[in-house]
């Protein structure tokens, strides 16, 4: 078994970080449903935006590492960079509080984003070096 690489592990936990931003969005569209339930409608308006806020990110997070899934991907930096866009805005301002899943989920992609920056961080390195200077 030859060892995974930086891009296919990086894919991997962006697949779980979506996966669970996701699941963190049915978990607020629960929390609010049930606020709604109860009749406190406020709760329950800041809920399923959150809701809606965290399958948008989510579904990008997916759509992320789809792309890198591809041959053709050649942009190691812009899908690391908007990854980790996307795991700040999902996991840690969404995310905070109660709802785990979506926290976990941020940090999923937080990493899936960096594992991708590691090859043309290092690609740069070497052409400094290259240069002399």
């Amino acid at each position: 078994m030859e060892p995974a690489t930086e891009r296919e592990i990086g894919r991997l936990f962006g697949l779980m970080g979506g996966v669970l931003l996701l699941g963190g969005g049915l978990f607020a569209a629960a929390v609010g449903a049930t606020d709604l339930a109860l009749g406190r409608v406020v709760g329950a308006i800041g809920d399923l935006g959150s809701s809606v806020a965290l399958f948008v990110v989510g579904s990008l997070v997916l759509f992320f590492a789809y792309l890198a899934d591809h041959e053709g991907a050649d942009r190691p930096f812009t899908l690391g960079v908007a990854l980790i866009v996307l795991a700040l805005v999902g996991g840690v301002a969404l995310g905070a509080g109660a709802n785990l899943p979506a926290l976990v989920g941020g940090i999923f992609a937080l990493l899936a984003g960096a594992l991708y920056l590691i090859e043309p961080v290092q690609r740069a390195a070497s052409a400094i070096v290259a240069s002399g200077g």
